[in-house]
């Protein structure tokens, strides 16, 4: 396979040099940096708009549809994005890394198609959960008030709030309501 990728990259790369401009050119590059399969398809379509945009033989109607849905797509990604943003910690303690974005584009990653959403929204909620909780045990937190946080989580029990300080009482809750409101989601 390795034998057959060479031959075929060595090829393919000479026909690229005849006209670097040209949409096939584009195509085998783009194809040659990583394989379609490896890429994010929502990404992809938009690179893929702007390409076919290019081509003589493009069919308007056609074009028009795939900017039509890619932004239909995009207002779907917002409005999840929006319903996200009470649980960034990162933005509400000044130690922690703020990748809510970030956690969103990864979900994004492997479930891109709009009926995911609550999927996107549930993962990227935890995501930036694991991501707050491991920047105050890595970067913040003293032995005794991670004592106090574990303990607390280990009882479930709301009253564990009053012992500890206000930046783990923001963690605690917001973890505290997630897991409540997923336990609601799913048995309802």
């Amino acid at each position: 396979m390795e034998e057959a990728w060479k031959f075929t990259s060595k090829h393919v790369k000479n026909l690229e040099s005849h006209d670097p401009e040209s949409e096939l050119a584009m195509e085998v590059k783009h194809a040659l940096e990583l394989p379609l399969h490896l890429r994010i398809p929502r990404l992809e379509a938009r690179w893929f708009i702007d390409v076919y945009e290019r081509r003589e033989d493009v069919i308007l109607i056609l074009l028009e549809f795939a900017k039509l849905d890619f932004n239909i797509v995009q207002g779907f990604y917002r409005q999840e994005l929006l319903t996200i943003v009470k649980y960034d910690l990162g933005e509400k303690l000044e130690f922690a890394r703020d990748r809510l974005v970030i956690a969103f584009l990864w979900t994004l990653g492997t479930a891109f198609e709009p009926r995911f959403g609550s999927w996107r929204i549930r993962n990227t909620k935890i995501i930036a959960l694991i991501t707050a909780i491991d920047d105050i045990y890595d970067v913040y937190g003293t032995l005794e008030e991670l004592e106090l946080f574990i303990d607390g989580v280990d009882r479930w029990d709301i009253q564990a709030v009053k012992e500890l300080p206000n930046y783990m009482k923001l963690c605690f809750l917001t973890l505290f309501n997630f897991v409540n409101e997923m336990a609601y989601n799913i048995l309802k």
